[in-house]
C-alpha cells in the first residue's frame, strides 16, 4: 500500500467513515475488497457482504466513488452455458439478512479507475441506500 493511501484509509477510520458490525441505521458491511486488474483494465470488479440488522427491508441503490468514472450494480447470470452482465437497479435487502456480493454473482462493476490500483491499496466507494443512507467504505485491493 502506498503512504497516500495508508493515510487516507488512516483517516477514513479515524473519522468513523468505515462502517464497524451493526453500522450506521442497522447496516453493516463487511469483506469489502476490489480484485487487483493488469495494468491499463478499463474495468474492475468490487465485492462485498452487506448485512441488514433492522427489521424492516432496505435497498441498495447506488454507488459512486471518486476513483472510478463509474460504478454500476450487477450480477452475473448464465443462459445457455454463457455468462452474461446484468444491470440492477437496486438490491433487496430483507429484514436481518445479509446480500453477498461475489464473484460469479452479484458485483460492483467499476468503470474507468483514475489511477492504477495495486494489491494492498485501498479505495472508497460510497453505497447509497433507500432513505438517504450513505455509507462511505474503504475497498481493499487484492490479488
Amino acid at each position: 500500500m502506498s503512504w497516500r493511501n495508508a493515510v487516507f484509509v488512516c483517516l477514513i477510520a479515524a473519522l468513523g467513515l468505515v462502517p464497524a458490525a451493526g453500522g450506521a441505521a442497522g447496516v453493516a458491511i463487511s469483506d469489502a475488497w476490489i480484485r487487483e486488474a493488469p495494468p491499463g483494465a478499463s474495468m474492475m470488479a468490487g465485492y462485498m457482504e452487506v448485512r441488514n440488522g433492522t427489521s424492516r427491508a432496505q435497498a441498495l441503490v447506488a454507488a459512486s466513488s471518486t476513483g472510478f468514472a463509474r460504478v454500476m450494480m450487477h450480477r452475473t447470470v448464465v443462459r445457455n452455458g454463457v455468462a452474461h452482465m446484468e444491470h440492477l437497479s437496486q438490491v433487496e435487502l430483507a429484514p436481518n439478512a445479509s446480500v453477498r456480493f461475489a464473484p460469479g454473482g452479484n458485483h460492483l462493476m467499476l468503470m474507468n479507475p483514475k489511477q492504477a490500483l495495486h494489491a494492498g491499496d485501498a479505495v472508497v466507494i460510497r453505497l447509497e441506500f433507500r432513505g438517504g443512507l450513505v455509507l462511505p467504505v474503504a475497498f481493499a485491493v487484492r490479488k
